[in-house]
């Protein structure tokens, strides 16, 4: 039977982790879980996968929404998931098989992964991207290993304070666009719109203009080569990040499916 890997990604760190898997499990479908529309399990496939990074130490706010809504249609597969990450996983994975839970769906393997961090909006990028997606990619072998031989696992119970910090996050998200400033550098090429996966960005008079739906993904920032966009005052001499092996123009492709 196929597979399925919903993935969510601002940088290219969670597509690069969904696009590994699906290679090696074969004959796997992935699909970007910034679809707004509800989707419906329509076969039946051998394993159900989730892919999605870490926000405020739980779900993106679009992962969360896109599993509520979702129809499992009586789907009897393996689930798992894997929270890529860079400094605390948080609650994400047991965040994950909550969701599931309410679907009378199980979640049978959670994992994380730890990538490169990209929150610039409060730490600058690392000086040793390379060593650290290469520990990311032996990881990610074990993980996968795992996934093939379908191993269950026990997902720790949820940290009270930690949830607690995600719910005022979340609560607070609509409130942060107003943040974003774009400098003289922006030629008004759209590629920030364009990454953007929930489409939180438009362009008026050749500049970008940032609503309320946004994740806090920074995807459009890290995406600018001119660095044009930038976060009140705290961004504009911090380093900017995206998957090598993940270029804008892929994300933008594989967002649309």
């Amino acid at each position: 039977m196929q597979n399925i890997i919903f993935y969510f990604s601002g940088t290219g760190n969670s597509l690069k982790a969904a696009k590994t898997l699906a290679k090696e499990l074969g004959d796997t479908e992935i699909v970007s879980m910034a679809k707004s529309e509800k989707f419906i399990l329509k076969k039946q496939y051998d394993s159900v996968g989730f892919v999605y990074p870490v926000y405020y130490w739980g779900l993106p706010r679009k992962t969360v929404e896109f599993i509520s809504n979702m129809d499992f249609n009586n789907n009897a597969a393996y689930c798992y998931s894997v929270a890529t990450y860079g400094g605390i996983v948080g609650n994400g994975i047991r965040q994950t098989k909550e969701l599931l839970g309410k679907h009378n769906i199980n979640l049978n393997y959670g994992a994380k992964l730890k990538m490169v961090a990209n929150f610039i909006i409060s730490y600058n990028i690392t000086n040793n991207v390379r060593k650290c997606l290469r520990q990311a990619d032996k990881k990610l072998v074990l993980i996968i290993r795992d996934i093939k031989s379908k191993k269950n696992n026990t997902v720790n119970k949820p940290f009270k304070t930690v949830h607690e910090i995600y719910a005022n996050s979340m609560k607070n998200l609509p409130l942060l666009s107003k943040d974003f400033n774009v400098n003289k550098n922006c030629t008004g090429c759209g590629v920030c719109r364009d990454v953007c996966p929930v489409k939180n960005i438009e362009m008026t008079d050749n500049k970008p203009v940032f609503k309320d739906a946004c994740e806090q993904c920074l995807s459009c920032m890290h995406h600018c080569h001119r660095k044009a966009i930038n976060y009140g005052n705290k961004t504009q001499k911090r380093k900017r990040y995206t998957h090598p092996e993940i270029g804008a123009k892929e994300l933008i492709e594989f967002n649309k499916r």
